[in-house]
Protein backbone atom coordinates (compact mmCIF):
# COMPACT_ATOMS: atom_id res chain seq x y z
CA UNK A 1 0.00 0.00 0.00
CA UNK A 2 1.17 3.30 -1.29
CA UNK A 3 1.71 6.66 1.25
CA UNK A 4 0.26 9.29 -0.06
CA UNK A 5 -0.16 13.14 1.39
CA UNK A 6 -3.18 13.83 2.69
CA UNK A 7 -4.96 17.46 1.94
CA UNK A 8 -6.84 19.38 4.17
CA UNK A 9 -9.31 21.98 3.12
CA UNK A 10 -11.15 24.84 5.55
CA UNK A 11 -13.49 27.50 5.37
CA UNK A 12 -14.83 30.15 7.10
CA UNK A 13 -18.71 28.89 8.90
CA UNK A 14 -21.74 30.43 7.07
CA UNK A 15 -23.14 33.67 9.14
CA UNK A 16 -26.56 32.38 9.05
CA UNK A 17 -27.62 30.93 12.31
CA UNK A 18 -29.70 28.15 11.51
CA UNK A 19 -26.87 26.34 9.11
CA UNK A 20 -26.45 22.72 10.48
CA UNK A 21 -23.79 21.40 8.29
CA UNK A 22 -22.26 21.80 4.89
CA UNK A 23 -21.90 20.29 1.59
CA UNK A 24 -18.81 19.32 -0.44
CA UNK A 25 -19.03 18.86 -4.24
CA UNK A 26 -16.48 17.92 -6.95
CA UNK A 27 -15.55 17.54 -10.62
CA UNK A 28 -12.49 16.10 -11.92
CA UNK A 29 -11.22 19.26 -14.30
CA UNK A 30 -14.36 21.45 -14.37
CA UNK A 31 -18.16 21.86 -14.04
CA UNK A 32 -19.14 21.31 -10.57
CA UNK A 33 -22.46 21.94 -9.52
CA UNK A 34 -25.63 20.86 -7.51
CA UNK A 35 -25.20 17.11 -9.84
CA UNK A 36 -21.80 16.53 -9.62
CA UNK A 37 -20.27 13.85 -6.80
CA UNK A 38 -20.73 15.19 -3.73
CA UNK A 39 -20.89 14.41 0.49
CA UNK A 40 -22.62 15.46 3.41
CA UNK A 41 -20.12 17.00 6.15
CA UNK A 42 -22.05 17.68 8.83
CA UNK A 43 -21.32 21.05 11.22
CA UNK A 44 -17.59 20.82 10.66
CA UNK A 45 -15.45 23.38 8.74
CA UNK A 46 -12.67 21.44 7.74
CA UNK A 47 -12.41 17.88 5.78
CA UNK A 48 -8.81 15.72 5.09
CA UNK A 49 -9.19 14.01 2.06
CA UNK A 50 -9.35 11.38 1.11
CA UNK A 51 -9.27 10.37 5.04
CA UNK A 52 -12.85 11.80 5.58
CA UNK A 53 -14.40 11.23 2.00
CA UNK A 54 -13.49 7.59 1.34
CA UNK A 55 -15.55 8.17 -2.70
CA UNK A 56 -12.72 10.87 -3.10
CA UNK A 57 -11.05 10.71 -6.74
CA UNK A 58 -7.60 9.74 -6.17
CA UNK A 59 -6.47 10.85 -9.21
CA UNK A 60 -3.64 13.51 -10.15
CA UNK A 61 -5.80 16.64 -11.60
CA UNK A 62 -7.31 19.52 -11.49
CA UNK A 63 -10.46 19.07 -9.45
CA UNK A 64 -13.11 21.68 -9.03
CA UNK A 65 -14.59 22.11 -5.57
CA UNK A 66 -17.87 23.28 -4.52
CA UNK A 67 -18.88 24.12 -0.64
CA UNK A 68 -22.43 24.84 0.17
CA UNK A 69 -23.69 25.57 4.03
CA UNK A 70 -27.01 23.17 4.40
CA UNK A 71 -29.73 25.03 6.96
CA UNK A 72 -32.51 22.55 8.78
CA UNK A 73 -34.90 22.33 5.99
CA UNK A 74 -32.02 20.42 3.52
CA UNK A 75 -32.13 23.98 1.57
CA UNK A 76 -28.28 24.77 0.58
CA UNK A 77 -26.52 28.17 -0.25
CA UNK A 78 -24.69 29.07 -3.37
CA UNK A 79 -21.76 27.03 -3.86
CA UNK A 80 -18.57 28.34 -2.79
CA UNK A 81 -16.50 27.00 -6.33
CA UNK A 82 -12.61 26.40 -6.17
CA UNK A 83 -10.14 24.65 -8.30
CA UNK A 84 -6.77 22.37 -6.85
CA UNK A 85 -4.56 20.40 -8.22
CA UNK A 86 -4.39 17.47 -6.72
CA UNK A 87 -1.90 14.40 -6.77
CA UNK A 88 -3.10 11.68 -4.94
CA UNK A 89 -1.05 8.90 -6.82
CA UNK A 90 2.44 7.50 -5.70
CA UNK A 91 5.53 6.81 -7.92
CA UNK A 92 5.96 3.09 -8.93
CA UNK A 93 7.82 1.28 -6.26
CA UNK A 94 11.65 0.19 -7.43
CA UNK A 95 12.16 -2.81 -8.44
CA UNK A 96 14.21 -5.81 -8.30
CA UNK A 97 16.56 -5.12 -5.01
CA UNK A 98 19.24 -7.14 -4.63
CA UNK A 99 22.10 -8.02 -2.10
CA UNK A 100 25.40 -8.52 -2.39
CA UNK A 101 28.03 -9.75 -0.05
CA UNK A 102 31.00 -7.52 0.52
CA UNK A 103 34.70 -7.72 1.91
CA UNK A 104 35.03 -8.15 5.77
CA UNK A 105 35.39 -5.28 7.64
CA UNK A 106 36.35 -4.16 11.20
CA UNK A 107 34.72 -2.26 13.64
CA UNK A 108 34.75 -0.91 17.19
CA UNK A 109 31.95 0.22 19.47
CA UNK A 110 34.71 2.02 21.68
Amino acid sequence: MAKLRKTRIRWNPSATSNVEGYKLYWAVGEGVNYDSDSVQLGNATEVILPDNVTSFPLVAENIQLGITAVNEMGNESDMTIFTFPFNFTAPDAPTNPVVESMEEFWWSQE
